[in-house]
């Protein structure tokens, strides 16, 4: 509730650890510009390795975004957007593609991503893969399988 559209899972042991957000995968996008990389969560067997996920964690090296699998704190979440490390984070799959996080809110608080809109990392991510989907790019890894 709490008004959110979404839920983030944490693990189950700890309850820090963040995991995926209610049926999509989660991106921290660290840095900007050429500095900017992308961090997922490692695939723990408990979050939903999504094939999304896998073309993004494929896709961004392409494009000169460094992407890297991880464990994210909730706590590291909070501080990393408090500094600006963290510049922006967007949730993944199949129904919702590419879509932007753009504030937490949590029993312990809350807090903005950025500006709150799609940055420019999330905005090229989505653009190119949906170009492929669409046909509109090449398709250099071939995913696309057309049928007639």
């Amino acid at each position: 509730d709490n008004g959110c559209d979404q839920v983030v899972w944490l693990d189950a042991a700890e309850r820090r650890w963040v995991e995926e957000m209610g049926g999509m995968n989660l991106f921290f996008v660290y840095g900007t510009g050429p500095d900017a990389r992308i961090m997922t969560p490692a695939l723990t067997g408990t979050l939903l390795p999504g094939v999304t996920r896998d073309a993004l964690l494929t896709l961004a090296p392409t494009l000169g975004i460094p992407a890297a699998e991880g464990r994210i704190s909730v706590s590291h979440w909070r501080e990393a957007c408090a500094s600006g490390e963290l510049t922006e984070v967007f949730a993944c799959g199949t129904a919702a593609v590419i879509t932007p996080v753009g504030k937490v809110r949590s029993a312990t608080g809350e807090w903005d991503i950025g500006d709150g809109n799609p940055g420019p990392v999330t905005l090229r991510l989505r653009e190119e893969l949906v170009g492929i989907q669409h046909g509109d790019r090449p398709d250099p890894h071939g995913w696309i399988h057309k049928i007639c």
